[in-house]
């Protein structure tokens, strides 16, 4: 029987482990390497991001430039406006402001610039009725007051206002004797401006006359043939058909209206 040693000196130990040592070790350096990298795409695309920002403010600072000239050009004709009282009719100088407001280059008001609380509501009033007095005979005279918040806030710029302030100064419309439009609610209680001549029993009329020109009408071609959303024509064609005007007939393809015939057909 023979017997075979193995021998192991400190030396060899020590060339294993040295060995093992130098594999941990590379396995670190290639995960510092792979954070190194991530960290440095990270520092890259912060660099870019900030390059854009930079470039995009210096694109606007010329257009700034140019809208501080158009408010002081405004201001200029307002007040050539004021001056001219005489010379010019009321209606012409609500008009000429409108068009300065829906370009959005009049000096807006803010609290800033007012003394108190019912001024600066007063004079948001007189601006919003110079801003949408064009907006609603356009929209065949009937303005959603979501439609024209949209608008004096286009008008405004960056001087925004906020729903509750802009409710606040369409009630104060109604108070103006010579403001072309005025805020009402319909029957739904949905808030809509319009022409100072409305009359819900002429607009009634209107509709059923095209009704009768066309056979039958849905909202939708109402709202093309009125110019006005889509929301305001459903809601018109609802309340004369609760007055008794319509009578509805309702398929897959949705609502449709058509004159009541026994309006004008009972013997």
């Amino acid at each position: 029987m023979h017997r075979c040693y193995i021998c192991i000196t400190s030396s060899d130990i020590a060339l294993v482990l040295s060995g093992e040592f130098e594999n941990s070790t590379n396995i670190e350096n290639m995960r510092r390497a792979g954070i190194i990298s991530i960290e440095r795409q990270l520092e890259a695309k912060r660099d870019q991001n900030s390059q854009s920002i930079s470039q995009a403010f210096q694109d606007l600072t010329p257009l700034i430039t140019m809208a501080k000239d158009m408010v002081s050009l405004a201001k200029q004709i307002t007040g050539e406006i004021s001056k001219k009282k005489g010379a010019i009719t009321e209606d012409e100088a609500v008009q000429l402001k409108a068009h300065l407001l829906s370009l959005g280059i009049e000096e807006p008001v803010t609290r800033e610039n007012v003394e108190s609380s019912s001024s600066y509501f007063s004079k948001l009033s007189e601006e919003c009725i110079a801003v949408l007095s064009d907006p609603v005979s356009k929209s065949g005279g009937m303005l959603t007051l979501f439609d024209a918040y949209v608008r004096v806030n286009r008008a405004r710029g960056f001087d925004l206002i906020s729903p509750s302030d802009f409710f606040r100064a369409c009630k104060l419309i109604n108070n103006s004797s010579t403001s072309p439009v005025r805020m009402v609610t319909l029957r739904s209680q949905l808030r809509v401006l319009v022409n100072k001549d409305y009359e819900p029993s002429k607009l009634k009329t209107v509709i059923v006359n095209l009704i009768e020109e066309n056979g039958s009408l849905t909202a939708e071609q109402l709202s093309q043939k009125r110019q006005i959303p889509m929301l305001l024509a459903k809601e018109l064609l609802l309340d004369a058909e609760d007055d008794g005007l319509l009578c509805r007939d309702e398929t897959i393809e949705g609502i449709c209206f058509f004159p009541n015939l026994f309006l004008t057909n009972i013997p």
